[in-house]
């Protein structure tokens, strides 16, 4: 009969199972969700871009428009402190 003190348990054994991880093909599965496309592939990409285009374009439009009017409405705030600094 031994007597121990100090006793050291055996080291567990890893064990992982390796799985495959794709990283392409779930960055696409996760595109295929944000879009809204099913796996058949049955949607009209041309379609899809063209109208993505059409917004975008329009967005840049009003943004334009929005600028040129502030630029103006400045342009009339600075008019109108320099006639108040100088003509009165």
């Amino acid at each position: 009969m031994k007597i121990v003190f100090f006793r050291t348990p055996k080291p567990r054994q890893f064990s992982y199972p390796p799985r495959y991880y794709d990283e392409e093909k779930e960055h696409w599965e996760m595109r295929k969700k944000e879009l809204g496309l099913s796996g058949e592939g049955n949607t009209d990409f041309r379609s899809m871009i063209s109208n993505n285009w059409r917004r975008v374009r329009k967005s840049d439009r009003s943004r334009k428009k929005k600028a040129e009017m502030s630029v103006l409405v400045y342009l009339f705030i600075v008019a109108i402190l320099i006639y108040f600094i100088f003509f009165t």
